[in-house]
């Protein structure tokens, strides 16, 4: 099975070709919020430099969210439009869980953390195994320390940037990674959407929509208006 993987979730954006559960290639691009000027441009690069073309891909997933509102957006249609146009399927995968997934070796539990902004976080937590144990949910960092229980793997751009008071309030059951696995990666997106498909969990493109969690910015000014 050819995968094309997907994560656009944050500025960092990637991009990879799977056969299976093997990774072929993957690129990595540092646009900011401008992923709609490189991502189908990488995509076709990427292709090219695995020596496939569009119509081998088997499937396409793609990072889901939470995450920045137009790089979240630009991704998923794309993936959506890819697999409606190819008739490949498609498999939405929570940008949290893919960064879970990175931490699993521990055997402890998981609290992914990614930035939210105004001095928020995105966070979920999930067991040794990747099962998810909270959904996905908005709240402080402080907020999110006080949930946790035990050992525990903080991972993601929140965890790196509030890590010093994490320290302060776990003490020694709290657990970091390498820095470069602090960021979703489109390869770990295609191996968690691979085995949603095959356990027949594959998403519908007319239907796949980003989770956003939170109103963007200009729905947020649109309702301030009406109530002004």
């Amino acid at each position: 099975m050819k995968i094309l993987g997907i994560e656009t979730s944050t500025f960092s954006g990637s991009v990879s070709i799977s056969d299976d559960d093997a990774l072929l290639c993957e690129y990595v691009f540092n646009t900011g919020p401008r992923h709609n000027e490189v991502l189908i441009p990488t995509v076709e690069r990427l292709l090219s430099d695995c020596g496939l073309g569009k119509d081998d891909l088997d499937a396409v997933c793609v990072s889901t969210g939470p995450g920045s509102f137009t790089s979240l957006r630009i991704g998923v249609s794309t993936a959506k439009a890819l697999c409606y146009s190819l008739g490949a399927d498609l498999a939405g995968v929570p940008s949290l869980e893919i960064l879970a997934s990175n931490a699993l070796w521990s055997g402890d539990d998981v609290c992914v953390m990614t930035d939210a902004g105004r001095g928020e976080v995105f966070f979920a937590f999930y067991d040794s195994e990747g099962k998810e144990i909270t959904a996905a949910e908005i709240a402080t960092p402080e907020s999110v320390c006080s949930k946790t229980r035990g050992k525990t793997v903080f991972v993601g751009s929140a965890a790196v940037l509030h890590a010093k008071l994490i320290r302060e309030m776990q003490g020694g059951d709290a657990l970091f990674l390498p820095p470069n696995l602090n960021t979703p990666r489109a390869s770990g997106c295609a191996l968690l959407g691979r085995k949603k498909i095959l356990s027949g969990q594959k998403d519908d493109p007319f239907t796949l929509t980003p989770f956003y969690l939170r109103r963007s910015a200009a729905e947020r000014g649109v309702e301030s208006q009406k109530r002004g």
